[in-house]
């Protein structure tokens, strides 16, 4: 995905939309960052459900128009209209030819930039005070950001990554517990045995024997449910283990 940072980078577009579903704190600071960046663009806000927070930052600081998405017939018209009048992009419905080319669409925000790069180095883990440099926030914010974003922990969420990958690596069988500690980050076996133990209540070394009567944790089950929701369908996929028990149910 294309970060924000990267974005204001480029030359100013005649237009931006951003498009969000319920209004949060990232979503509110996404706003006021591409505003900031690009302040003679026009900037739309099309989002799944309208808030008073949202109205109040958009008409402080000059959002050109807020639409609930997906548009309606007669949004859709308002919005085309808005364009042709100010801008030189022409953006017709129906049977007119649509050329908005010229518009950029932002669904990205620091937490997304967060996780991909965990996603790319999650074995080194790094701290969020190595990474506030790079997502241009201050390491307390990016940690309550992170918080109310995914429902758990930045040092949680690193953790049932890595736990992740070593259930990958103990399914395989080809490496011993030790050498899938290390080649994790933990600090010894015995870190990582006990981490194991603790979200899936079964020891390395019985699910390295074929044992899959796993138990999750209530953090590994939220964990999972947000992977689930934030990557693609074809790059995530939970591991099958025969049965599933979960501690509670949400």
């Amino acid at each position: 995905m294309e970060r924000l940072e990267a974005l204001a980078n480029e030359l100013e577009p005649q237009a931006i939309v951003y498009v969000m579903d319920y209004t949060t704190t990232i979503h509110l600071h996404n706003i006021q960052f591409i505003k900031t960046s690009f302040p003679r663009s026009l900037l739309y806000i099309a989002t799944t459900s309208v808030s008073i927070p949202l109205l109040h930052q958009a008409i402080n600081i000059g959002v050109t128009n807020v639409y609930m998405f997906p548009f309606s017939p007669n949004d859709e018209l308002d919005f085309a209209d808005n364009l042709d009048s100010k801008t030189s992009i022409r953006c017709c419905t129906q049977s007119k030819k649509e050329d908005i080319s010229s518009i950029r669409f932002s669904r990205d925000d620091p937490v997304s930039s967060l996780l991909d790069i965990v996603e790319r180095d999650f074995v080194k883990g790094p701290s969020l005070q190595d990474l506030s440099d790079d997502i241009h926030l201050s390491p307390s914010r990016l940690c309550h950001m992170f918080k109310d974003y995914c429902g758990l922990t930045y040092s949680h969420y690193l953790l049932c990554r890595r736990l992740e990958e070593g259930e990958r690596l103990l399914n395989d069988n080809k490496q011993s517990i030790t050498t899938i500690a290390y080649s994790l980050g933990f600090a010894n076996p015995s870190h990582f045995s006990r981490n194991f133990k603790e979200h899936f209540n079964l020891t390395p070394n019985a699910f390295a024997q074929g044992d899959r009567s796993v138990t999750l944790s209530n953090t590994y089950i939220r964990y999972q449910r947000l992977r689930a929701e934030l990557l693609p369908a074809d790059s995530y996929a939970i591991p099958e283990r025969k049965p599933v028990k979960k501690h509670a149910s949400f």
